[in-house]
């Protein structure tokens, strides 16, 4: 390559006037998927609705896949705790789902299994029931600790007011995209 050519190629790396850097735009799509886990997870501790823990873990999941791709662009200092509990969210949240997803099956399997079958799969639902109820409590306390932890004005203040937790905010601040799953 001439320096000429090498020149050419070095300033097309520069960044654009008036465009968002890499960083820029990592900061921005981290803060709306922190927005996206933050929108779910009052809904996974309430419990009333079977998909709320679904919908925390692949939240939790698209987070990490932005922050695994952004790691360089931020200082590790605080960016590494940020990432480890992103981590931490979808780790907690899989004992109960994969127990809803089990029951859900043994549930489907029961209906089309001869009646003979139906106590010993209505004890195994039983027993996989109670694992779940146990998984679910111990899930709700760490959203509950997580929810009152300096997690969420962390993420804030490093990742913009998309990353803002509906609860700590009024109603008007809400960004509607968020809420709404966009992202």
């Amino acid at each position: 390559m001439s320096k000429l050519e090498r020149k050419k190629a070095e300033k097309s790396l520069e960044p654009i006037p008036g465009e968002p850097t890499y960083s820029d735009a990592m900061r921005d799509l981290i803060g709306r998927r922190w927005g996206a886990v933050w929108v779910a997870v009052p809904v996974a501790i309430e419990g009333t609705d079977p998909e709320g823990v679904h919908d925390v873990r692949v939240a939790s999941r698209r987070l990490r896949a932005a922050m695994d791709v952004a790691a360089g662009c931020f200082p590790s200092s605080w960016y590494k705790p940020l990432h480890r509990t992103a981590k931490a969210i979808t780790k907690e949240l899989g004992e109960v789902r994969d127990r809803d997803v089990l029951i859900d099956a043994l549930m489907t399997d029961r209906a089309t299994a001869p009646p003979e079958e139906w106590p010993g799969i209505d004890r195994l639902i039983a027993r996989i029931d109670r694992e779940r109820i146990e998984a679910r409590a111990e899930m709700e306390r760490f959203l509950t600790e997580l929810e009152s932890s300096k997690v969420p004005d962390e993420v804030v203040k490093r990742f913009g007011e998309d990353a803002t937790a509906p609860w700590r905010t009024s109603p008007a601040e809400v960004d509607v995209d968020v809420i709404e799953g966009a992202p």
